[in-house]
């Protein structure tokens, strides 16, 4: 069998937050063939995405008094694949980035299926491409971006211990990994930080395995915004908080050992994916 190995996926992909793209991935049928790309035959496809999952208000992306772009870039990018993949080769999966959910992910488990219905099903739900499989890994924005981590009820809460904490962190991807889709169990996120999705084609013995890899513990627009939680403590008086540090009041409300703690969980998810 002809295996292509290759690091598709990850947690974190610095795209313009509200403008989703997509990529298409192929593999050729054999390595002899011609050199140029718009002649040869291919037998296998995946379409990429990220940042892709907008709120479900009003142009959240932008100014205040701004029309849905998030929204219409969304639903744009969504018709693009079913055009692709009606007009070419129907891919085998959906290689979903991360920041499946702005801003902060699954809050409560309640609102789950809701969420998922509205900005996920209702989207990409062209005839070419709504039973295509999802594979998902998790952004920042789906640990919380940079709200609270933990919630009661319906609200989103302080976290009180390192247990609540890790609890919070541990709802956020389990929320999401277990979603169902009613088409065709298409949402294929796995409760794990690492795992790997092969695409294949039987017929030509062709596969692409897909490494999916948290990398939430990124330098950049990764753990320290999340642990900061800077818009949860800070509230209204968020101006500071794409800049927000360890000791500042509003990273983790001052609780630079917390802070500390959540740092260091997803630095361990990093080292057992095999990349810390």
């Amino acid at each position: 069998m002809l295996n292509y190995r290759a690091l598709f996926n990850a947690a974190l992909v610095l795209t313009m937050m509200g403008a989703s793209g997509a990529l298409t991935v192929t593999a050729e049928l054999s390595v002899g063939q011609a050199a140029d790309p718009s002649s040869a035959q291919y037998t296998l496809s995946a379409f990429a995405t990220g940042d892709w999952g907008p709120t479900l208000y009003k142009g959240s992306c932008c100014r205040s008094d701004s029309n849905n772009y998030d929204l219409h870039s969304q639903k744009v990018v969504a018709t693009l694949m079913d055009i692709e993949a009606g007009a070419s080769i129907t891919p085998e999966a959906v290689l979903a980035h991360g920041d499946n959910l702005y801003w902060n992910g699954i809050n409560y488990l309640s609102e789950r299926d809701g969420r998922f219905a509205a900005s996920f099903e209702a989207k990409y739900d062209g005839d070419n491409i709504k039973n295509v499989p999802w594979v998902a890994v998790m952004g920042n924005h789906d640990y919380g971006g940079s709200d609270y981590i933990c919630s009661s009820g319906d609200k989103l809460v302080p976290c009180n211990s390192t247990e609540e904490l890790f609890q919070g962190l541990d709802n956020k991807l389990k929320w999401e990994a277990e979603y169902k889709s009613p088409n065709d169990n298409r949402w294929r996120m796995q409760n794990d930080h690492f795992y790997v999705h092969r695409i294949e084609d039987p017929a030509t013995g062709v596969s692409i395995d897909i490494f999916n890899v948290d990398t939430n513990d990124a330098d950049v627009h990764g753990a320290d915004l999340v642990c900061c939680q800077c818009y949860g403590y800070a509230k209204s008086d968020n101006s500071g908080c794409n800049t927000v540090t360890r000791n500042d009041k509003y990273c983790f409300g001052g609780n630079t050992a917390m802070f500390d703690t959540c740092m260091a969980k997803f630095a361990e998810w990093g080292a057992d994916s095999g990349l810390g």
